[in-house]
């Protein structure tokens, strides 16, 4: 090691140790970048209730029900979630990130950031497991990124958050509000991450009109072109992508934004289907998922409130109707109220209202018959309470419960899944600090 990479290493485990120093290093290229991080330790308690029971009729007949709800754990109903306490991480990570000035008013940007398991101390996360990039920054013509990152339509749509976070909490909107209300798999979702992204975003003009555009590119190994019989090479190979884009104004205690995202042959219908219904495995199908959202946000002094409204369409196309049908289209509208309110300096609460609709469908199927959405609606009410420490450090509280349709799945555990139609009620306790 040499010994400018020695002073270096020096340099950040000075800042480490000190406690409230501010960990920034000027690196031997010349960069200035910086340490930073959130831990979110928290511990969870979810109980599930209600479940479909098996031979019920009137369920959503599109998505393979047809009658009967899958067993589970437990007796009659087959409640799937297991009551028990767990250690979650939910936001909790750890990042680098800097700049160096490269003339022209342009700045060379970079930044890697992982989530930790602080809880378990394993090592299955990895770099770069969250928003991690290179790219150009410059005030005239805006910034471009290529890497890992969230889409605009997740940056630009989590505004307010909840008590300090956005995402893989039991209080996310998003676990009802961004994906379908059928099946287990993450495909249905619009709270994405992507990986091989090519990420734009004007400058500000106007006092507060943003825009910002990504294109992510597939891996071969996503599940649409994966998902072909074994021996069997799917021909045309598919070409799973995304492309997001989003535009903002936020003037005074005003935002509003509005934000468009396109899935391609992610198949965030089929993989929800069962085997049978599915057409993840015919080479002649694509698929073609879009979401559209508006937001609006409203700041009354300290305190926040937001309004959210999201319309979904997953489609199927060449379809070959079969006897038992296969899937062709889904489409549903959600929403969500939220506020937070700083009563003071020390203490805050959230609370938030999602409800999604059992939205409608098509089937692609020989035989005349009717495609039932019934049950497929769900909601998802949060509340919480917040007790800062100081500006970085707090306790919290948290409640949640999902009330699932007859038909639906819609699911706010971390490590669980629920059945069709079980209600899920939970509780957290946890510490946040954030450096």
């Amino acid at each position: 090691m040499s010994l400018n990479r020695k002073a270096m290493v020096l340099a950040v485990g000075a800042a480490l140790a000190a406690p409230g120093a501010y960990a920034q290093v000027t690196s031997p290229a010349g960069t200035n970048w910086e340490f930073y991080g959130k831990f979110y330790p928290e511990l969870t308690h979810a109980h599930g209730d209600g479940a479909t029971a098996p031979g019920t009729t009137g369920l959503a007949t599109f998505v393979g029900a047809l009658g009967t709800a899958p067993a589970g754990t437990g007796s009659n109903p087959p409640n799937a979630v297991i009551p028990r306490w767990e250690m979650q991480i939910s936001n909790s990570y750890l990042g680098f990130r800097g700049s160096r000035d490269i003339g022209g008013g342009s700045k060379a940007i970079w930044q890697l950031e992982q989530t930790v398991n602080i809880d378990e101390g394993n090592q299955t996360a990895s770099f770069a497991s969250r928003d991690s990039f290179a790219g150009v920054a410059n005030n005239n013509w805006g910034t471009i990124r290529l890497g890992n990152m969230d889409t605009p339509f997740k940056r630009y749509g989590n505004v307010v958050g909840f008590l300090g976070v956005n995402s893989g909490n039991i209080v996310t909107p998003s676990n009802v509000k961004d994906k379908a209300g059928f099946g287990t798999s993450s495909s249905s979702s619009f709270n994405l991450r992507r990986a091989n992204a090519i990420d734009l975003a004007s400058p500000t003009i106007l006092g507060g009109l943003q825009t910002a555009a990504q294109y992510s590119i597939g891996n071969p190994t996503e599940a649409s072109t994966a998902a072909s019989p074994t021996g069997i090479t799917l021909s045309p190979k598919r070409f799973p992508r995304v492309a997001s884009w989003a535009v903002k104004w936020e003037q005074g205690p005003f935002y509003a934004g509005f934000m468009q995202e396109t899935h391609f042959d992610l198949f965030g219908g089929s993989l929800n289907a069962p085997a049978g219904l599915s057409n993840s495995a015919d080479p002649s199908v694509n698929s073609k998922d879009t979401a559209n959202q508006v937001v609006v946000v409203y700041k009354m002094g300290i305190h926040s409130f937001e309004a959210d409204f999201t319309r979904k369409k997953y489609g199927e196309y060449n379809v070959t109707p079969t006897a038992g049908g296969k899937f062709q289209e889904y489409k549903n509208i959600s929403y969500m109220l939220l506020m937070e309110n700083r009563w003071s300096g020390a203490w805050r609460t959230a609370f938030s209202y999602v409800k999604a609709g059992a939205g409608s469908c098509k089937q692609a199927i020989l035989l005349t018959a009717d495609c039932s959405t019934a049950g497929l609606e769900g909601t998802q009410i949060s509340a919480g309470v917040a007790y800062y420490l100081d500006p970085s450090a707090y306790l919290f509280g948290l409640l949640a419960r999902v009330t699932n349709g007859s038909s639906a799945q819609y699911n706010n555990t971390a490590l669980q899944k629920a059945n069709p139609g079980e209600d899920i009620k939970n509780i957290a306790v946890g510490f946040a600090y954030t450096f």
